[in-house]
């Protein structure tokens, strides 16, 4: 069944974060021959359904969001958009350039997480076993009990991270994974979901011990190289080739910041940001070689008609464990997507109906990135999209998760917008704290009323009760109600929290009998 399409329960998280924007360019003869070019109505869906997604990417360059990004639609493996927008490098005035590399942070784990389940596969390790067979300073009475399933899980009990001042505190990954060891978890293993940079980075240590290399080199001989990702690479210190890599060139800038004050924190021509290679993060890459590595998840391992990855594997992967929840807390990690909960596998992010992970119906799968990247596959629309930028923080590529959804699954049209409804819909003028004369708006997507809060997300609305409220899904403690005048038209929009409601007026209210025209 395909959610997008039918009415079901929608229970969807929104959450504030900060990042990026901008806009220029289309495919060129770049484009990685894996997906041959293609137009959208070649591949069933409209040219205009698809140029909503680009355009939202453009408005992020336009209000400030981010400095600049990528975007690849892949369907039915052929690409059907590949735009690129605003800069590379602001300051250098170096316009984003099609396949620019981005360093991809947690997009690595899905990587580090292949290597661990190929070495599997093989034999060479099993996944209920305790770390400490492999890293003998978890053989100790906190850290004994972890085990490598759980890495791999974020069950592990382990902190996001064991850095303090710097980034080179250790000499490599075997002496950091030693210290992560030492430290122990903060909760018992297997108790809880607690995202771990700290675990991933153990089980790429694992990784290095039975394989007697560094996990760079091997990820790049038994990932990277068959799944022909040619301008994927770990940028890091400890390997002077990566530093003298002509790619490296081809790097964007990395800008921290919010909407509108961005501030260059790296650029390729400094030292590499990282000391050596970590599992967590350290790996860069394009839109269009992370859609290969998409590909190899939903082709059940097979790559170039070789079982790169045993379908048991990749079913592993793919089944979810934990709801996700929030870096360094318990609060629901947040989803663009209406109707849909994140959840985890085993260093995968699963979008998924339904409230536990033994009642999930998965729909799409894939990773983030903290400085602002994200890939999405919706395997049975056999759709792909990735959408890179270099401005740190995740609220762009949330945003973007409800038009994706809106424009290419559910492939909404204003003229389905519901006459009972219609009326609502419009541009209201917040009247407090830090959105005063802030525009909200209301909208329709993914066949739901929407609201649309400026630097935030699409709030999800459900449906009203008998006296009209319209709770928000994320927050069913916030509600709105609609003001009208005798003729019902609507004058304003009230914002109910506890304790407090704010009115908004109507920008332009629009008679009634407009409005059902």
């Amino acid at each position: 069944m395909n959610v997008f399409r039918t009415p079901f329960a929608r229970n969807a998280i929104v959450w504030l974060v900060s990042v990026c924007w901008s806009t220029n360019s289309f495919a060129t003869p770049q484009d990685d021959l894996s997906f041959p070019l293609a137009t959208p109505e070649s591949q069933g869906i409209s040219e205009a359904m698809v140029r909503r997604v680009a355009d939202e990417v453009h408005a992020y360059v336009e209000n400030g969001t981010i400095i600049g990004g990528e975007l690849i639609v892949i369907k039915n493996r052929r690409t059907i958009l590949h735009e690129v927008f605003g800069d590379r490098d602001r300051e250098d005035k170096q316009p984003m350039e099609p396949n620019t590399i981005f360093n991809i942070r947690s997009m690595t784990k899905p990587l580090t997480g292949v290597a661990v389940q190929i070495l599997a596969d093989e034999g060479k390790l099993k996944l209920d076993e305790p770390a400490s067979k492999y890293l003998p300073a978890f053989d100790n009475d906190p850290s004994r009990g972890i085990t490598i399933e759980q890495l791999l899980q974020h069950r592990s009990g382990l902190p996001l991270t064991i850095l303090t001042a710097r980034l080179d505190q250790f000499s490599d990954l075997q002496n950091q994974a030693e210290a992560i060891g030492e430290k122990g978890p903060d909760f018992r293993p297997g108790e809880k979901f607690w995202y771990s940079d700290a675990g991933s980075d153990a089980a790429a240590a694992i990784v290095e011990q039975l394989s007697g290399m560094t996990i760079d080199r091997f990820v790049a001989q038994r990932i990277l190289e068959p799944l022909e990702m040619n301008d994927s690479f770990y940028l890091n210190a400890a390997d002077p080739a990566s530093a003298t890599d002509p790619r490296k060139n081809r790097v964007a800038s990395l800008y921290i910041g919010n909407t509108g004050k961005w501030m260059k924190f790296w650029s390729p021509s400094r030292e590499p940001l990282y000391p050596f290679a970590w599992g967590s993060q350290s790996l860069y890459s394009t839109p269009a070689d992370y859609a290969r590595f998409l590909a190899l998840w939903m082709d059940e391992g097979v790559a170039d008609d070789k079982q790169l990855l045993s379908k048991e594997a990749v079913a592993r992967i793919l089944t979810p464990v934990s709801p996700m929840k929030q870096l360094g807390g318990d609060n629901p990690y947040p989803c663009g997507f209406f109707g849909l909960k994140a959840h985890y596998g085993q260093m995968s992010m699963l979008y998924a109906a339904g409230e536990s992970p033994r009642a999930t119906d998965v729909v799409a799968f894939g990773h983030g990135g903290s400085d602002g990247t994200g890939a999405w596959a919706f395997p049975a629309e056999d759709l792909i999209v990735c959408y890179f930028t270099q401005s740190r923080g995740q609220l762009s590529t949330i945003r973007l998760e409800t038009t994706i959804q809106d424009a290419l699954l559910y492939r909404a049209d204003e003229t389905a917008v519901p006459a009972g409804i219609r009326p609502l819909i419009g541009t209201y003028t917040a009247t407090f704290g830090p959105f005063q004369d802030a525009a909200f708006h209301v909208v329709f997507r993914c066949g739901k009323l929407a609201m649309d809060i400026p630097g935030e997300l699409m709030y999800e609305l459900r449906e009203p009760d008998s006296e009209g409220r319209w709770a928000l899904v994320a927050n069913e403690s916030n509600y709105l109600t609609f003001k009208k005048d005798d003729g019902g038209n609507v004058l304003a929009m009230i914002l109910h929290r506890p304790k407090v409601a704010i009115e908004m007026p109507r920008v332009n209210p629009t008679p009634q009998s407009q409005t059902e025209k």
